[in-house]
């Protein structure tokens, strides 16, 4: 009898821990399923890379800022925040110390420290793509296993904006040296999201970092999608097959700001949208009335209200109004048909021309093209749109004795630095900006001491001086400043789209 009571116990106990072990992993799978799984972004091209220090384009660093960070960040009140540093110190107007957090692990499990930091800064001032960043960057070195100092030539009034940028994201310097070139196609940072796989053309798929140092993400996969076509990003969403998705096309904004299930959210930006003129092309190089006659053909409020539909609007500065230091003062190009005429005359093509116009594969971009195709008809210049893959166009818009060209501008740093001196100083032609291979020499110089100016006043003025220049010789024509905008199921929470165009993925959820 006291053998059976002896199983009967054990009996009981094994069915009791049966029983508690369900129901902790039952609760525990509740937890889990709370919220969704997997995030679907959809966007309308793919990156070009995923290595930050070779990056300039807003297509890659969005997919970019997912997996890596840097020092410092740019906050949704586009106010500057410590990120990877802890804090840091102005010794004087040159030299800045910085202190890392000491917590902080790359997807690799290495653990990061003034090493990597120097390497990636070094590393990004040797990139052609963002060298220009750091110019006055003099040294860099470490104080200790979590200290570095920067020091500069000169004053750098932008340095702070720029540690705050997907060009000064933090590297592991092992995973780099290793991984060689492949780096760009398997990133290793410390950010929330890790690269798990990249279909070119069709998606790239990031996973949730368990050893992330801030608050973890409660999606476990993130996946971005590559919908080029506007108007199936929108039907994605409302299929379902994306939750969130960027570049909502004009006629979709007003269909999801009806839409029961999903939601428009648009934001002012420091962004433009230019029609270029290369300086290399004997058109345009040393015929001014040529540029200015295009200039006066086209009327902004027209490519802005059909267009943009209230998705952006007339520009009249080579440098938006959101950046400090625009000047709305400067020389207008307000639609005059008879002017242009003349000045078209003047340029010595009485009779007009037939000029190409290149443009990428996103059909905003067509629009405008198709606009301003028939609005410069009006002079006598004759318009053949040629259109290109957004990979491809960045690479051949580098390159010099171009025809016309349409192409946008991102000032995610906030700053007059970013929004000038790359497109208009001339040691900054070809991939870094400069792709209209402007040359001033005075633009050089006042870009340059707004560059070493620490006062912002100051800098400010300078900036303005610049852009009354840039908009009298007209290297390019700034045509609108469109907003930032995204779609997103209403079931999509903490969704925020900052000014400067970013979104944490990282903190977006969706309960089930």
């Amino acid at each position: 009898m006291k053998i059976y009571l002896n199983v009967f116990k054990n009996i009981f106990k094994g069915t009791l821990f049966i029983f508690l072990f369900i129901l902790i992993s039952s609760k525990d799978l509740i937890a889990k399923s709370e919220f969704k799984n997997e995030i679907i972004v959809a966007q309308r091209a793919d990156a070009k890379t995923l290595d930050p220090q070779k990056s300039i384009d807003t297509i890659s660093n969005r997919v970019i800022n997912t997996m890596f960070e840097s020092l410092l960040f740019i906050d949704e009140n586009l106010k500057i925040v410590p990120s990877l540093a802890k804090s840091w110190k102005r010794l004087d107007d040159l030299t800045t110390i910085f202190y890392l957090k000491e917590n902080i692990y790359f997807h690799s499990g290495h653990h990061m420290t003034s090493e990597d930091v120097i390497f990636s800064l070094n590393r990004a001032r040797e990139s052609i793509q963002t060298g220009y960043y750091y110019s006055l960057f003099e040294n860099i070195i470490p104080l200790d296993k979590y200290t570095i100092k920067i020091t500069t030539s000169k004053p750098f009034g932008a340095m702070f904006n720029y540690l705050a940028s997907s060009g000064s994201s933090i590297v592991c310097k092992k995973s780099v040296l290793s991984l060689g070139e492949k780096f760009a196609q398997s990133p290793i940072g410390t950010g929330p999201y890790k690269f798990k796989k990249w279909i070119p053309g069709e998606m790239i798929v990031l996973e949730k970092f368990n050893k992330y140092h801030k608050e973890l993400t409660n999606n476990k996969n993130l996946i971005i999608k590559i919908v080029p076509e506007v108007t199936n990003r929108t039907i994605a969403l409302e299929t379902g097959e994306a939750d969130i998705a960027f570049d909502i096309g004009t006629l979709d904004r007003s269909f999801l700001k009806s839409h029961n299930d999903l939601k428009l959210i648009e934001v002012d930006a420091p962004s433009i949208l230019y029609l270029g003129f290369d300086k290399t092309n004997p058109l345009f190089s040393n015929n001014l009335k040529l540029r200015q006659a295009i200039a006066y053909a086209i009327d902004n409020k027209v490519l802005a209200d059909i267009v943009f539909m209230g998705g952006a609007t007339p520009a009249d500065s080579p440098m938006p109004p959101i950046v400090p230091g625009y000047n709305s003062n400067i020389k207008k190009y307000n639609q005059n048909v008879e002017l242009a005429k003349t000045l078209l005359n003047e340029a010595g093509y009485p009779s007009g021309l037939n000029l190409d116009l290149w443009i990428t594969n996103q059909s905003t971009w067509i629009d405008i093209a198709t606009i301003i195709q028939d609005q410069v008809k009006q002079i006598g210049i004759n318009l053949n749109i040629k259109i290109f893959e957004w990979g491809a166009y960045v690479s051949k818009t580098a390159f010099p004795k171009k025809s016309l060209y349409l192409l946008s501008w991102n000032v995610s740093s906030i700053d007059g630095d970013p929004a000038l001196y790359p497109l208009f100083h001339s040691e900054e032609k070809g991939g870094s900006g400069n792709r209209s291979f402007y040359d001033n020499t005075k633009v050089d110089s006042l870009l340059l001491k707004a560059r070493t100016t620490a006062d912002q006043i100051k800098r400010h003025k300078l900036y303005g001086q610049v852009q009354e220049i840039i908009q009298e010789e007209l290297p390019h024509y700034t045509l609108v400043y469109p907003k930032y905008n995204l779609g997103a199921k209403k079931s999509v929470e903490n969704l925020i789209l900052q000014k400067n165009g970013y979104v944490n993925l990282a903190k977006i959820y969706i309960k089930n």
